[in-house]
């Protein structure tokens, strides 16, 4: 927590007419399903995979990064799939 202190000045807040580039990396094709996941510079708002991370820290300086993964998540097929039989509509 006090290194997020220590570098809190570096951190924008988005404004509405900021845009945030979070659906894929500027550099490769990584997005938020890779393995890594995508780290978002909390100063540029450019998206970076994996492995660009460290070229854009050594390049700016700015250590705070949002991390976005999305992970697929297995439904249960245990669950009986209810559709509906009826549709009544306006019926009094």
């Amino acid at each position: 927590m006090e290194l997020l202190r220590a570098n809190l000045s570096r951190v924008r807040i988005p404004e509405p007419t900021n845009r945030i580039y979070k659906h894929e990396c500027c550099i490769s094709f990584d997005t938020p399903k890779s393995e890594g996941g995508l780290y978002i510079d909390m100063n540029t708002f450019l998206a970076f995979g994996k492995d660009c991370v460290g070229w854009n820290f050594e390049k700016t300086g700015n250590p705070v990064y949002l991390h976005i993964r999305q992970i697929r998540k297995l439904v249960c097929e245990d669950r009986p799939l209810k559709k509906p039989t009826l549709l009544a509509i306006g019926n009094s």
